[in-house]
């Protein structure tokens, strides 16, 4: 079945801009959150060749297990050195409690999201909570090898309701559990000979008397020291996104974040 032709779920919306967006966060199991169409990589046609290359990974990462989440693929061999024009690359980073079956349903409805809203583009990127989708004509492996972090899109989503009690406190406190997330990010990465994941840092903590959870997570193409800056950048330097909120989410290309006091991840 060709890229440009397969029905969408219904979904909620909301055309935004490549700028910082501050809107409501809701408690939805696989909620669709932000999307980008790239327009500098091109269009194509139905039945064209960039078409069909890209229909050719997207069944190769339906047979994969996901069993660890991420898939990077395309059409043409590694290395990927003298990259043809029309090759088609897809990346998928599914969030670390939606591996396995979990990352194959958020996948599908992650193409059928993609496809609606950047209907014939090469290159496109969507969000869900529990997946990250790509395609592009370009690999991005070979972009990061000296470690390019890629800041697209950078998207706050914030609690509507804002904490109650004395809000300096429960600020530094939120500082205080993030900086411990982070640390297990490093730690994670430095102790992987590769350098690399799993690049994914749950936890929880007590602020009064509420639990208060956090997870944060970067695609695996990322190596861990990019990783780390990656994720400071998003939550550290962008304080005034959730400030004195119940919780947020943080998005770009290669990482995200999020924080709340309810559960929200499968234990």
């Amino acid at each position: 079945m060709s890229f440009g032709s397969v029905p969408i779920l219904a979904a909620m919306a909301m055309q935004l801009l490549l700028i910082p967006t501050f809107v409501s966060s809701l408690n939805i199991t696989n909620e669709y959150l932000h999307h980008a169409c790239n327009n500098t990589q091109g269009k194509y046609k139905r039945g064209s060749e960039f078409e069909k290359n890209l229909n050719i990974v997207i069944k190769n990462i339906s047979t994969f297990d996901l069993r660890n989440g991420y898939a990077l693929d395309s059409n043409m061999k590694s290395p990927y050195l003298d990259i043809p024009p029309n090759t088609a690359f897809v990346m998928l980073q599914c969030r670390g409690d939606s591996y396995g079956p979990k990352c194959h349903s958020c996948l599908a409805e992650a193409l059928s999201g993609l496809r609606k809203k950047c209907p014939g583009n090469k290159g496109a990127t969507i969000w869900y909570d529990q997946c990250l989708l790509d395609i592009s004509t370009h690999s991005s492996v070979i972009e990061v090898l000296p470690n390019r972090i890629h800041y697209d899109n950078y998207l706050c989503i914030s609690n509507p309701k804002s904490v109650s009690g004395d809000k300096k406190v429960f600020e530094k406190k939120k500082q205080v559990f993030t900086d411990k997330l982070l640390s297990v990010i490093n730690k994670t990465s430095s102790d992987d000979d590769t350098g690399r994941g799993p690049l994914y840092a749950t936890g929880e903590t007590m602020i009064g008397t509420k639990k208060f959870y956090g997870m944060l997570q970067c695609t695996n193409e990322l190596f861990g020291s990019a990783c780390y800056v990656c994720l400071e950048w998003l939550v550290l330097q962008h304080p005034f996104c959730a400030y004195e909120k119940q919780g947020a989410r943080y998005l770009c290309r290669s990482c995200n974040a999020r924080f709340e006091f309810y559960p929200f991840l499968r234990i």
